[in-house]
């Protein structure tokens, strides 16, 4: 185990009681298309609308909680950054420990996931967290954003909801962060579960369909300059970029062929960069993991692994990326990372 290593925390399977008599919900705006509308200045839609904006327009929404509503940040979703994501949640957190029974944050769904995944990374309370937006523009016909946002609101005020960490509301279904997708670039039910959804929103009920993982939680980095690439393995790809990546990254997450793979010119220019940072190598492909004993040629995963390269399993190259940038600000290396990829899955 490494140093000041994160925990792992095994969820409780007791629902969380209410004991306020009217909860509140805490809301906070960071932009996106749910809060886009046409620009006077430039074609097509921009962040104008504000957290207040989309309540003050949620029918009933005042007879189910009371809402605390702030806008932290009003941008498309590929404009924030990890130092926001973590000012939103020393926000969020400041909200619980003033009696919220649950925080959403609504944002741009081009990085939902990985916003998602890493504010779970450091939600170490029950109250739930929940991340929601939408695929349509308020203005459009068939849009979904009011929708995702009751139902998330919803889903925050569940009982059920409580030790379940970081969650993404789309479409009246419920994703666990380390499990959500995006699948599509355009359609409302764009967004899946790498595996069955972890629950729904049917008739105004919130329903699980399994109780909460195990997971495991990091403090907030001390250093948020680490620099951790992200390359994608690609047929007849160029390798000059690993030079670089040895000399000025502090990690490397590799997006691999298959099971987890990397071509041959790859693997002949890799030993330097294992020997000087962390390299994790996942696999690219949207579904399944990585290997770890089948294929044995050079830059498989039986010589990857015999060269101290470490296998990212389930856990998709993009999300990768983050865990292993929230690793390394906390001065924790590979461990770490194993660490985290055991609460993924039961079994071996």
């Amino acid at each position: 185990m490494d140093k000041n290593d994160g925990k792992i925390i095994a969820q409780p399977q007791k629902t969380h009681k209410r004991t306020q008599m009217d909860p509140k919900i805490s809301i906070a705006s960071l932009g996106g298309t749910i809060s886009m509308t046409p620009s006077q200045k430039a074609q097509g839609i921009t962040p104008k609308l504000s957290a207040e904006d989309l309540i003050n327009v949620l029918p009933d929404i005042k007879g189910l909680a009371q809402i605390e509503a702030k806008s932290l940040f009003s941008l498309p979703s590929g404009y924030l950054s990890f130092e926001m994501l973590i000012e939103a949640l020393q926000w969020a957190k400041e909200q619980v420990k003033q009696g919220a029974s649950g925080v959403i944050f609504t944002q741009g769904t081009d990085t939902l996931e990985e916003s998602a995944f890493l504010c779970d990374l450091f939600w170490d309370l029950p109250e739930p967290l929940i991340i929601t937006g939408a695929m349509r523009a308020p203005e459009e016909i068939g849009a979904d954003g009011l929708r995702n946002l009751r139902s998330a609101i919803l889903c925050a005020l569940s009982p059920h909801s409580a030790h379940r960490g970081v969650m993404v509301v789309m479409n009246d279904t419920i994703h666990l962060a380390r499990w959500a997708r995006k699948s599509h670039s355009l359609m409302v039910d764009s967004f899946c579960s790498d595996g069955k959804s972890y629950g729904v929103i049917a008739e105004g009920k919130v329903v699980y369909f399994y109780p909460p993982p195990p997971k495991m939680v990091l403090p907030f980095p001390y250093d948020l300059n680490k620099k951790v690439f992200l390359w994608e393995q690609v047929l007849d790809g160029d390798v000059g970029i690993l030079e670089w990546v040895e000399r000025d990254c502090d990690g490397l997450v590799i997006s691999g062929f298959g099971a987890g793979h990397i071509s041959l010119r790859a693997s002949d220019l890799l030993d330097k960069v294992i020997q000087k940072i962390p390299v994790i190598v996942c696999t690219r492909t949207t579904d399944g993991p990585t290997a770890y004993h089948t294929y044995g040629y050079k830059g498989a995963e039986i010589d990857l692994i015999a060269r101290g390269v470490c296998m990212g399993g389930y856990l998709s190259a993009r999300k990768a990326r983050i865990l292993l940038w929230a690793i390394l600000g906390n001065g924790l290396g590979k461990d770490s990372f194993k660490q985290y990829l055991q609460t993924l899955t039961i079994g071996s």
